[in-house]
């Protein structure tokens, strides 16, 4: 499923922007955008498009042709904008309803580097073609370029890593129970799952399905990527064998760091990956239970940075706690994650200065 990059929204409040009189500040949900003064009022309803998003080569959005059609963290006078907000007139006629998803009205397409990042990994051994990842997401286009069984994509009994931003969720700033913050480590996103297959004999023996998967597609042949690398690094299918017990499957999800990744900002030399999530039927471990399994079976995990966090009152807060130095190397840390204690609730808070000094 694709995000939900342009949505309607309400405009929550306007502010002045200082030494400046033809542009001024609103709020949409969590995020705030530089808009032209006067074009809203506060209760207008908007047509709020999300950074990360690619505009359609159109002449209605041909003054974003210097940006290549992207919407950016951007600073101008002072504050940081993230996001553009258009009147509804940009839409066809209609009745349109708060949170009503328009990104494929629009015809907005996510920026390709957000997802599936890892570049000049060679192919599997057997791949006779290469496909663009962007394409390779939609299970239509892998219907009709891979064999059946590859053409299945991301397993289904497992959720995609995609934490929402907390400009995108405010409310979970009103539940005032402790959180656990980890450290929202800036690689790739990659999932490593242990499945037992069905068997109609009574008396055969147990066998396992062991899948190595990228943030939207699962990896059937072993290869030099950093998920691969990693996999075999760490055992991770022993790992995953010694714990399954009775459950139908075990998972772990982490994020994978390399050299050829993300401008690699932790400095390393050789593939490596941070656990964030354990999974099992039953659902996903607490932080801090899924640290004590992790470091107990051998892996690393993200680095916690409070167990005991209060949420503030405001988005702005929570971004400047996000704000702050890696655990990992001496390097400005992309953002944090929060997870209630049981597992079954979080969010992301990713930094806009992080953003503003990496998001090229």
């Amino acid at each position: 499923m694709m995000r939900k990059l342009a949505h309607i929204e309400k405009i929550e409040w306007l502010s002045p922007i200082k030494d400046r009189d033809k542009i001024e500040l609103v709020g949409v949900s969590g995020w705030q955008c530089i808009v032209k003064k006067g074009e809203f009022n506060i209760g207008d309803k908007c047509c709020y498009i999300e950074i990360d998003s690619v505009m359609p080569e159109t002449e209605q959005f041909e003054f974003l042709r210097s940006k290549k059609f992207r919407i950016k963290t951007m600073k101008m006078a002072g504050v940081i904008s993230q996001g553009i907000c258009f009147p509804l007139s940009i839409l066809p006629e209609g009745d349109y309803e708060l949170d009503q998803d328009v990104t494929e009205i629009l015809g907005i397409k996510q920026y390709e580097e957000t997802m599936d990042i890892e570049r000049n990994a060679p192919a599997s051994s057997d791949s006779k073609k290469k496909y663009p990842n962007f394409l390779m997401k939609f299970n239509w286009f892998r219907k009709l370029v891979l064999p059946k069984k590859q053409a299945k994509g991301f397993p289904e009994f497992i959720s995609k890593t995609d934490e929402t931003r907390i400009q995108n969720a405010p409310f979970y700033l009103q539940n005032k129970n402790e959180w656990t913050a980890t450290e929202k480590v800036d690689g790739q996103s990659g999932t490593f799952f242990l499945r037992k297959e069905k068997c109609k004999r009574i008396f055969k023996k147990t066998t396992y399905e062991f899948g190595v998967c990228s943030r939207n597609l699962r990896i059937w042949n072993e290869d030099s990527s950093s998920y691969w690398t990693v996999a075999k690094k760490y055992n991770i299918k022993q790992v995953l064998l010694n714990n399954i017990g009775d459950n139908e499957f075990m998972a772990i999800q982490g994020e994978c760091i390399a050299a050829n990744v993300q401008g690699n900002k932790y400095k390393v030399t050789a593939p490596d990956l941070y656990v964030f999530n354990v999974l099992t039927p039953n659902g996903r471990l607490g932080s801090v239970e899924a640290k004590e399994w992790a470091e107990q079976n051998g892996l690393k995990f993200v680095p916690i940075i409070d167990e005991h966090y209060i949420l503030p009152d405001s988005v702005k807060e929570i971004l400047a706690y996000a704000h702050g130095e890696s655990k990992l190397y001496p390097t400005l840390r992309e953002g944090i994650v929060f997870r209630s204690k049981d597992g079954k609730q979080s969010f992301k808070a990713v930094d806009p200065l992080f953003l503003l000094k990496h998001d090229e």
